[in-house]
Parts: C-alpha cells; structure tokens; sequence
C-alpha cells in the first residue's frame, strides 16, 4: 500500500483551521475585519465564557444575499480577490478566503445576513463545517455571525487555551486594537452581560475620534503624555500619537503598530520608534498609536497566517521615514530646553543617529536599553567600580565613620583608613530586598492597609491581566481591587514599601506585561518579580540623607546575603583604600 494518503476533508479544514484560528481572539479578530471590509459604521461584540462559549459579532455593513451566504462558508471564498496579482493591489483587511471557513470548522456557527434590495435576510446554521439548516431571516441591515462552542470538536486544542481572564485580555486587545485603527466606526463590546467598551465614532475628523479613543484604552494618564506626529513623503504617510520624553512609561504593553489600518507586531517599526527618541529613552519606553500608509504593493502581509506581520519592499525607507517624524516632533518640543540648556550646562536634546535599517530583528528590549529589572540574581563577588580599587571583601568587620553626602546620591564613609562610597539607593534596594523576601519566606508579609486607597487607570485588557493576578497579589501584601471597568485600586500593600500613585502605576504596568498565568509561573519568579519593586519605594538619589540614617542603612546593609550589588546587579558601594589614594596624590606609601 502506498505511505502518502490524501487527508479526509474534515481533518484538512480542522488543520487549516489550526493555521488562522490560534485562540478565541483570533476569530474575533477576522469577524471584525470582515465587518470593517464591509464598510460598518457600527460593530456591536458580545462575548461568553471567555469566547469558548459564545462570539457574536453584528454590524450595519452591506450585507451578503441567499447565494452569496452559501459561498462565504466555503473554503478559498473571498469577494477581495480575482487573480493572483490582486495580492499586490489589495486594500481590505482579508484575502485568503479562510477565515469563515476556519471558524466553521471549529465551532457552531450561525450566519445572518439582509443586503438592501433583498425581498428578506436569510440565515445559514451549521456544525463543524457542515450546513444544517437555511432559514429567512427578519431584513436587518448588515451581517451578524454567531460562533459558539468554539473547538468543541477539536478538544486538544482547547487543552492550550489560557485561563479565562487571559482570554479575555486577548479579546479586549483584540477589539481596541480595530477601535484605534478604525476611529470612524463605533465598536461596542460586552462580556457576560457587562459592558466593558462603548466607544462611539463622533462628529470632528479622524484626529478628534483617535484622541477620544486613545483616552478611554490607554487611560488618561498615558493618554495625557502623548503627543501628536505627522509626517507626508511621496507613496507614504506617518502619523499617530507617541509619549512626549517625559511622559515614558516602564513597559511596552502601551505600543500599538498599524499598516494600512492593519494592527501589526513589527520588530522595523518598533525599532524605529525608539531610535526616533535618541538618547531620550533612558531604560523606559514610549506608548504609541503609529500608523503607516503605503501603496499596497509596497508590503507584503500574506507572511504569517494571522496576518500579525508584514514585510515591507523598502525597509530602509520605512525605517528612516517613521524614526524622522517622531524625531521632528520631539525636537519641536524640545526647543526651549535646548535654548536653555547652554545657560544651565545641560546636554541638549541631540538628534539621532539614523543608519540604514540592516535587520527586522528583534525590537530593542528593556534588558538591551539599561538592564532589565528582571535580570537574573547577581553574582556575589564584591562590586568594583572603574579605575577604582575593588570592595573590600570584609567591610562589614570594620567600623564605619561617616563623612557626608555627595550630591544627595552617595554616601561616604571611612574605613579601614580608606574611603567606601556607597549608593544610597541602591543599598536600599537590596535592604528592602531581602526583608520582603524574608517576609514572603516566612509566610508573613507585614501588610499595612492604606488610609486613602490609590488608584490608576489601566486598559481593558491590562485589568483584565492584573485581576487574574488577584488571589496571589493578596498573598503577597497587595489587596488589589477593581473600580469601574478600567480603574485599579490599591487597598493595602507590604509595611516596608511605600507606594506613591505614581509607583502603583508603575507596578501594575510592570505586571501587566511580565507576568504569565499565575498557576504556571513558579513561585521563585513570581516573588523575585514583586520584590524588584523594592526599588522603587526606597530611597531615591538626590534624597537628603541625615547622619543617622546613613548609619542604620549600612547596619541593615551589613546583614544581608549580597551587600555588594542590588537586586538587578548594579554595584551598591565601592573601596578605595589608603595605597589607592596616597597612588593617586603621588604619594611613597599609603596615608
């Protein structure tokens, strides 16, 4: 008998569509479009069970008669294509013609449609990629598509979904993902009976809409850091909003890429979106709605199977074109300070370095911008500071007497007949470090609730990823709660940390992006990730430091683990000794 066989029609539909529809995100994600391509002014979404048990998407576009329901269910069906070159031409959201068909195969779908003109709606239902009844339907304009059960015939693949509050996150982002491309139609969104999105598309432009939108998904905080950019090349134009240099934030989750309105994860535009910030970036990171429109047969988005990607004809000329308007903008913005940076002695804004794009790689990462703080436990070896002698090893056995401060970061102290110069902020770090550690450890985290609760915005789907993190937060000394569909509170937080609104923004930001699911992660990365946080609720450089506390700091320094380094590995004190400093004064021998 023959090795190679012909697969049966229900495992080559079931395996194709493996290849477009990855989570309940993703037929969400093709239903939508399919609704923009039909030019909705209107999408109205209602979810269930996390998308497993219901989809349903209905919007006023132009609708489809009796025939052309039929055909929409068939694989290789599209009204987007006739010949192979319109690949090149194309300017919808969809072409492969497997979207439907996708769905069909994994799900019980039902297909309603009424296209004016038609004497009633007609309605398709069917399981599995099978047609099982065809009903009129009342004449309501536009299209609505019914997907329920999703992969109830395919139970492996429903084994790899995530838990519901992350599939629910994927939604969210699905959804205000098509809202800021597509700011001219209204989106509604609601799960399990709540509203979570009613973003209306309202008289004023394309600019007014985008803002409004921008407002309510990243929340007024981020929203009111962003600034605008524009910028017109022949067969091309850039524009969007992008975080002014002070209003950085410290993650990624905030940076949204479109094509042709299409939402896209591109390592070239990200990267050019950092190099248009220069020097400016500091380890944080801008959030950005960034649009990009090119003649269709200049990119290529027929590369990856959700249509997530794209390759462009011309990078180095996408790359320069993105990275010089955000650079234009940011330096008209920085005008003042460069005026008055010569009378204050301070570097003026310079403009980037813009070389030929050489490689879409990977997009610079918080580790390859500063250091990440989530970079592994340091090495214990003693810290050494350049063309300084290294710490010495023993310190902690001699006895401290302190000099003073220097510009409000370091600490001196002599020692041993020597000089130890100590970074205030980061031996905080590691004293804060240890002791919540120690805390967490001991199954005892001094909790300490807090009077007025603070509270920050968060998107729709940042919430949603913060809250699953809900149960073990507690457990760790944070009570966290939901206020409204995007506002976060905190109730409660570990006695030793201090927490500013800012700060909690800046935690839950940082959860929102580098936590996983919470049965998955291990327990050491989940409690090495919250104590990291110590760094940002101690003592800052610039803060003045009396005598005393200097002194107490280092006796909390001498008993930890790794005086030497902060959690993130940066060296918190230096040695010089009397040999070093009578070499330095061209001395014979030490002090």
């Amino acid at each position: 008998m023959p090795e190679i066989k012909v697969l049966p029609e229900d495992v080559v539909s079931k395996i194709a569509a493996g290849e477009v529809i990855e989570r309940p995100a993703s037929v969400l994600k093709e239903l939508i479009e399919n609704s923009l391509d039909a030019g909705a002014s209107r999408v109205d979404i209602e979810i269930k069970k996390a998308g497993r048990g219901l989809i349903r998407v209905h919007d006023d576009g132009r609708g489809m008669d009796r025939e052309d329901l039929r055909l929409a269910l068939g694989r290789h069906a599209t009204s987007k294509l006739g010949a192979f070159d319109d690949l090149y031409s194309l300017a919808t959201f969809g072409f492969r013609g497997e979207a439907l068909y996708s769905v069909f195969a994994v799900s019980r779908l039902k297909l309603t449609s009424f296209r004016a003109g038609a004497d009633s709606g007609y309605s398709l239902e069917g399981e599995g990629g099978k047609v099982i009844a065809e009903l009129p339907a009342p004449p309501v304009k536009g299209t609505t598509i019914e997907a329920a059960d999703l992969f109830f015939n395919t139970p492996a693949r429903a084994k790899f979904m995530k838990s519901d509050a992350a599939e629910r996150s994927h939604l969210i982002r699905a959804v205000e993902e098509a809202a800021l491309a597509s700011p001219g139609v209204s989106f509604r969104l609601v799960i399990d009976g709540a509203g979570i999105l009613d973003l209306p598309s309202l008289p004023g432009g394309m600019w007014e809409n985008l803002k409004n939108r921008a407002a309510v998904i990243f929340g007024k905080s981020v929203y009111g850091g962003l600034a605008r950019v524009e910028s017109k090349t022949p067969g091309m134009a850039v524009y969007g909003l992008v975080s002014r240099p002070d209003a950085l934030a410290s993650t990624r989750v905030n940076q949204h890429f479109f094509v042709n309105r299409r939402p896209v994860s591109s390592a070239l535009l990200r990267q050019a979106l950092y190099r248009g910030y220069g020097h400016m970036l500091t380890g944080r990171h801008p959030a950005c709605a960034l649009f990009v429109e090119l003649d269709p047969g200049a990119f290529d988005a027929n590369i990856h199977p959700q249509k997530r990607d794209v390759k462009f004809s011309s990078e180095n000329e996408i790359f320069k074109t993105v990275s010089n308007c955000v650079y234009e903008e940011l330096l008209s913005r920085q005008t003042a300070a460069v005026v008055l940076a010569p009378v204050a002695g301070a570097k003026p804004f310079s403009p980037p370095d813009v070389p030929a794009y050489r490689e879409a790689g990977a997009a610079p990462s918080p580790a390859a911008e500063t250091g990440s703080l989530f970079d592994a436990a340091p090495a214990s070896s003693p810290a050494a500071a350049p063309g300084a002698a290294p710490a010495a090893a023993d310190w902690r056995a001699h006895d401290l007497s302190y000099l003073g401060q220097l510009a409000k970061s370091y600490l001196l102290f002599e020692a041993d007949a020597g000089l130890l110069v100590v970074d205030q902020h980061a031996a905080q770090e590691r004293v804060l470090f240890e002791k919540y550690l120690g805390e967490f450890d001991r199954g005892g985290v001094r909790v300490q609730p807090l009077l007025v609760p603070l509270e920050t915005e968060l998107s729709r789907s940042q919430m949603e990823t913060v809250l699953k993190w809900k149960d073990w937060l507690k457990t760790a000394g944070f009570e966290v709660e939901q206020r409204g569909p995007a506002t976060a509170l905190l109730r409660a937080a570990p006695a030793l940390f201090y927490f500013t609104q800012p700060a909690f923004a800046e935690f839950l930001g940082y959860l929102s992006e580098v936590l996983g699911e919470p049965e998955k992660a291990a327990e050491d990365m989940k409690r090495n990730i919250i104590a990291t946080m110590a760094c940002k609720k101690s003592i800052k450089a610039h803060d003045f430091v009396k005598p005393q506390e200097a002194l107490r700091l280092m006796e909390d320094l001498r008993g930890t683990k790794d005086s030497y380094h902060c959690p993130h590995g940066r060296p918190t004190l230096f040695f010089l000794s009397g040999a070093d400093l009578a070499r330095r004064f061209q001395r014979s021998g030490a002090l």
